[in-house]
C-alpha cells in the first residue's frame, strides 16, 4: 500500500488522480462533520467533483482516453466543453447524470463489499504461502496451529459479536435491524466452512489460510456492525458521539486510501486483462465517482436514508460473499495443491 501511495504522490502520471483523491478526502471530511461547519461548503466541494468524475469516466469508457496522460488543466478544459454541451442538451444530460448517480450509489455498496472480501481472502492466501516457504519440520505444525487457532479465535470473536448484536439490536433506532441474527448466520457459515476444512484436512489438504481468512473477516465484520449501529441509531445521520465518529472516520479514510492505492500501480495491468470493456483508469474514476455520489447523497440529500441502506445492504452482501468466498477458496486450494503435486511428479 505504501509503495503505491508513494507513486500517487510523487509520480507525474498520477497527478490528476492525486488531485481528485485529495478532493474526495476533503469533501468526505466535510460531510462527516457537517454539523460542525456550514453544509454549503460540502455542496461547493462535491458538486464539481461529481461532474468532473462523471465526465472523465465517460471519456475513459466510451472514448478510451488515457487519463494518466491527461493533465489537470486539460481535464478542466474538457469539463468546461462538456458543461457547454450539457447546457445545450440539458434534459438528456440530466437523465444520464441521474442514472449514473443512482448506479454509482448502488455499485458503491457492491464494490466495497466485494473488494474487502477479496482483500481478506487474498491476504490469507499470501500469508499462508509465506508460511509454506519457511520450510522446516515444524511447518506442518505451524500451519495446523494457524488453521485451528485462527478458527477458534474467530469463533470467540463472533460469539462476542453475537452478544453485542443482541444488545445493540434493541437500541439501533427507528430502523430496526437484527444484528444478532446476522452475527449468528455468520457464525453458522464459519462453522460450516470449518467442518469442510476439517474434512479436507483428513484427506490430506490443510487449508491453513482458512483460519486467517476467518480472523480477517471477523475484524471487518465487526467494523461493519459498529458502523451500522451508529448510523441506524442516529437514523442515518452523523449526529452521534464525537469519539466513535472520529474513530470510524479514520478507519473509513484508511479504507479509501487502501482501495485507491490497490487499483493503481502494477495491479492496473491485471485489471486491464480482466476488464476488457474499460481501462483501469476508468475503474479508479468510477471508484471516486461512486464514493463521492454516496457521500453526497448521505450528507446532502436529507429525505433519503442512504447511509441506512448502505449499512444494511453492506452487511447482507458481506455475509453472502463470505459464504461464496469460503467455498471458492477451499475448492481453489484443492485444485492448486493437486496441480502442484502433478508438476512435482
Amino acid at each position: 500500500m505504501f509503495k503505491e501511495l508513494k507513486k500517487l504522490f510523487l509520480e507525474k502520471q498520477y497527478r490528476l488522480f492525486l488531485i481528485l483523491f485529495l478532493w474526495l478526502l476533503i469533501g468526505f471530511t466535510i460531510f462527516q462533520f457537517k454539523d460542525l461547519m456550514p453544509i454549503w461548503i460540502g455542496f461547493v466541494v462535491f458538486v464539481p467533483l461529481l461532474v468532473m468524475c462523471a465526465i472523465l469516466f465517460i471519456m475513459s469508457l466510451i472514448f478510451r482516453a488515457n487519463l494518466k496522460e491527461l493533465t489537470f488543466k486539460r481535464a478542466i478544459i474538457y469539463c468546461v466543453i462538456a458543461a457547454v454541451i450539457v447546457i445545450i442538451f440539458i434534459y438528456i444530460a440530466a437523465v444520464l447524470f441521474l442514472f449514473l448517480f443512482t448506479l454509482a450509489i448502488i455499485s458503491y455498496v457492491l464494490i466495497t463489499a466485494t473488494f474487502y472480501m477479496y482483500t481478506c481472502y487474498n491476504y490469507s492466501i499470501d500469508l499462508d504461502e509465506k508460511i509454506i516457504k519457511v520450510g522446516g519440520i515444524g511447518r506442518p505444525i505451524l500451519r495446523a496451529g494457524v488453521f485451528l487457532g485462527g478458527a477458534i479465535i474467530s469463533l470467540i470473536i463472533m460469539l462476542i459479536i453475537v452478544i453485542l448484536g443482541t444488545y445493540w439490536g434493541k437500541i439501533a433506532g427507528e430502523v430496526q435491524f437484527s444484528f444478532r441474527g446476522m452475527a449468528i448466520v455468520m457464525m453458522v457459515i464459519m462453522i460450516f466452512l470449518l467442518v469442510i476444512g476439517i474434512i479436507t484436512l483428513l484427506r490430506g489438504k490443510l487449508n491453513a489460510w482458512l483460519g486467517l481468512f476467518f480472523f480477517f473477516v471477523c475484524i471487518y465484520y465487526l467494523y461493519l456492525m459498529i458502523s451500522a449501529f451508529f448510523i441506524l441509531r442516529s437514523d442515518g445521520g452523523t449526529a452521534y458521539d464525537i469519539g466513535p465518529r472520529i474513530a470510524l472516520y479514520v478507519f473509513d479514510v484508511l479504507l479509501i486510501i487502501y482501495t485507491t492505492t490497490s487499483i493503481i500501480g502494477t495491479k492496473t495491468e491485471v485489471l486491464s486483462e480482466k476488464l476488457k470493456f474499460i481501462k483501469p483508469d476508468g475503474v479508479l474514476m468510477w471508484l471516486f465517482f461512486s464514493k463521492a455520489a454516496y457521500e453526497f447523497a448521505k450528507g446532502g440529500i436529507e429525505n433519503i436514508n442512504i447511509a441506512a441502506f448502505n449499512a444494511i445492504a453492506g452487511l447482507l452482501l458481506f455475509v453472502v460473499l463470505f459464504f461464496l468466498a469460503g467455498l471458492y477458496g477451499i475448492k481453489a486450494y484443492g485444485k492448486r495443491k493437486k496441480d502442484t503435486k502433478e508438476s512435482e511428479d
